[in-house]
């Protein structure tokens, strides 16, 4: 079909771009090549910054998700991949990421477009995708094994191998950068993939899945599912995969968790947040409310990590939180393709819905809302950011994951006020603390409970840096060394040396 995209919207997109759009519907990619679904149910693919229909897909049906295990399975156990030296790994990783980097602005827009976010954002996530798949080819040639202290005699050796089949159901809000983290080091060591993409936001992941057959990364090796959550599902319960690696809401994790218990599949799982950032009195303002505007409104608040919860010293609360508004007042809200684009839409009406609701209920509860800008007119689903004061501990605004722009703003007296206030959550992912005293940094930051801690800063990622969360935020680790560890597992062999020499 042909995208129905405005004019003006379209004529910003490169050629790449807009033939992806104006191709037949999305279809899997199984075997090394797409290929018609056996399914005739089709979902459209939106544009939330306009709300139009911009292409379709057909879901991957449960014949389908069969067919992409089993050329998963076939292409690790015949050894066309898993086998091949590790040299020939990496080359043929680097240049997919060096492909990766070369369509990266059409890939930028396309993930601008599927999500809404601002292109300069977009743009960022790619770059990110890049390195992490460079990053991780490079660990392909540098897995060592170790020899094991044994009793006298006998001569133990581990080696690190791949485990075989693995399977990915990413999300929406960063669909490449996240598949990166789990198809990178799971290709470095040998590993097979099949990936399942939002349904909300599958055009960037698809589009990578040419880029594996350009730059010649074997048939099955990496398969791609367009679909819902009954795709997912299914996925999830094949038989024949070895490790699930899932990021998304906590509910999800949760039947995930269920469905891999019946095969006693590996999972990590990377879920919700709520994190807080804690700034002292005396942090440097300046970069705090730059940190603190970052952390939640970068995607318009629809991050895992979105620093959504502002717990601040008593002593500075108005002022801090006067100047904060004023900034995020100045905000330009808009199409993510369309230039000056602070903060775009929310990826859905429905999610708009939602995000709108809870901030109504947090009124009523006796919440002040200091909205920022007025979100431009028209179809899309855009929202205005908001910064809630006189935010009661535990009302279900302060206690709840809103995955949308909007801030809570809790003051402490103390430091251990700060941080009860801050562990107080089922969620553990990431948190925050700014302050100019290395030693509060440090003491504050080993009594978070969560599995990133940002001193004077917030949202840094790097490809060596592990990522994950505690409580019900998930578990496991990825990127850095992590990645390692969760796509290999280690064998012992023990080989008996025989009686020694006489004594």
């Amino acid at each position: 079909m042909t995208a129905k995209l405005d004019p003006s919207v379209r004529d910003l997109l490169l050629p790449d771009a807009r033939n992806w759009l104006d191709r037949p519907p999305l279809s899997p990619f199984i075997d090394g090549a797409f290929r018609a679904a056996r399914s005739e149910h089709r979902l459209p693919v939106v544009d939330p910054g306009s709300g139009v229909t911009m292409t379709e897909y057909v879901t991957a049906s449960s014949e389908d998700v069969a067919d992409a295990v089993r050329a998963a399975r076939a292409a690790f156990d015949d050894g066309r991949w898993s086998e091949l030296d590790p040299e020939a790994r990496e080359a043929r990783l680097r240049y997919l990421a060096g492909l990766l980097d070369r369509d990266s602005e059409a890939v930028a827009q396309l993930e601008s477009l599927d999500t809404g976010k601002p292109l300069a954002e977009a743009r960022l996530d790619i770059a990110e995708a890049v390195a992490v798949l460079r990053y991780y080819a490079g660990w392909a040639t540098k897995i060592e094994g170790a020899v094991i202290p044994a009793p006298r005699r006998l001569l133990a050796t581990g080696t690190r191998e791949a485990l075989g089949v693995c399977a990915a159901i990413t999300p929406w809000n960063y669909p490449l950068p996240i598949l990166m983290y789990k198809l990178a080091p799971a290709l470095a060591f040998g590993n097979t993939f099949v990936a399942k993409p939002s349904e909300q936001a599958p055009l960037s992941t698809v589009y990578f899945a040419q880029l594996c057959a350009e730059a010649g990364i074997p048939d099955g090796v990496v398969n791609v599912l367009p679909g819902g959550g009954a795709t997912g599902a299914t996925l999830t319960s094949a038989p024949g995969i070895d490790k699930i690696a899932f990021t998304g809401s906590t509910r999800t994790g949760q039947a995930v968790m269920r469905a891999a218990a019946d095969t006693l599949t590996k999972v990590t799982l990377e879920l919700g947040g709520k994190s807080p950032q804690l700034v002292f009195a005396d942090a440097d303002w300046d970069a705090a409310i730059k940190g603190v505007m970052d952390g939640i409104w970068t995607n318009a608040g629809q991050i895992c990590v979105a620093g959504s919860r502002l717990i601040i010293d008593r002593g500075i609360h108005d002022e801090f939180v006067t100047e904060l508004v004023r900034r995020t007042r100045q905000l330009t809200i808009g199409h993510g393709l369309a230039p000056g684009t602070h903060m775009g839409p929310l990826v859905s009406a429905a999610q708009r819905g939602r995000v709108n609701r809870m901030v109504a209920h947090a009124v009523a509860e006796g919440a002040e809302a200091h909205d920022g800008p007025t979100p431009p007119e028209g179809n899309g689903f855009f929202t205005a950011p908001a910064v809630l004061t006189n935010v009661a501990p535990g009302t279900q605004i302060e206690r709840d994951e809103v995955f949308g722009p909007v801030l809570t703003v809790v003051p402490f007296d103390t430091e251990d006020d700060a941080v009860r206030l801050a562990n107080n959550s089922c969620y553990g992912l990431a948190a925050g603390v700014w302050s100019t005293a290395n030693a509060t940094v440090h003491r504050v930051a080993r009594r978070l409970r969560a599995g990133i801690v940002w001193a004077n800063s917030y949202g840094i990622f790097h490809p060596s840096l592990p990522f994950g969360g505690v409580k019900s935020s998930g578990f496991g680790r990825e990127l850095g060394f992590a990645g390692v560890e969760h796509y290999t597992e280690l064998k012992t062999t023990v080989i008996d040396l025989g009686p020694g020499p006489a004594n």
